[in-house]
């Protein structure tokens, strides 16, 4: 847990996430084309440190001059029952302190459009089952997913897509 904290709060891997998340897929190699500031084993330590975590997976692997290059993927990352209590608390920390930073750097940006980059949040408070709740979650899921195997076409814009689900007034939902 605390290595996920550490990779989630971090500004390179944050970098090497949002890199792979807007490619798809990516091997070394393409991150490093992309990141020529990052030097090169700075990239490869982070990137085992998050394939341990499980914050990204190797998706393929291929030979190249007999070595082998993977190809990696970004995983999503859920907050579930085991996580419960602070080790939740520090993953929501981490997520927001990643949001908050994306929001600044886009803000700072002489080119900033709100409207042109579709950038919006939303509140809805709604009552359901837990089954409906459940229902609706997988629904919503099963959108992003279709959208996201998509092939990117050239002119395919990348947006960070935040959904969290907390009780009304952040109170727990006891019966």
């Amino acid at each position: 847990m605390e290595n996920l904290i550490k990779i989630l709060t971090d500004p390179i891997s944050n970098r090497i996430i949002q890199q792979i998340r807007k490619n798809q897929k990516m091997t070394v190699s393409e991150i490093l084309a992309v990141t020529p500031d990052i030097p090169r084993a700075t990239v490869y330590r982070r990137i085992e440190r998050m394939t341990s975590a499980g914050v990204i997976e190797i998706v393929e692997t291929h030979k190249v001059r007999g070595q082998a290059e993977h190809t990696y993927s970004v995983k999503n990352i859920y907050i579930t029952a085991k996580d419960s209590g602070e080790n939740g608390m520090e993953i929501m920390t981490a997520s927001f302190v990643q949001m908050f930073h994306l929001c600044s750097e886009y803000f700072k940006s002489e080119n900033a459009d709100v409207e042109r980059d579709k950038l919006f949040i939303l509140n809805y408070a709604i009552r359901l089952s837990d089954h409906d709740f459940s229902e609706m979650l997988k629904e919503i899921l099963a959108v992003v997913d279709r959208y996201q195997g998509n092939n990117i076409p050239k002119d395919a814009n990348t947006r960070n897509l935040y959904l969290m689900s907390l009780p009304a007034g952040g109170d727990t939902n006891e019966p």
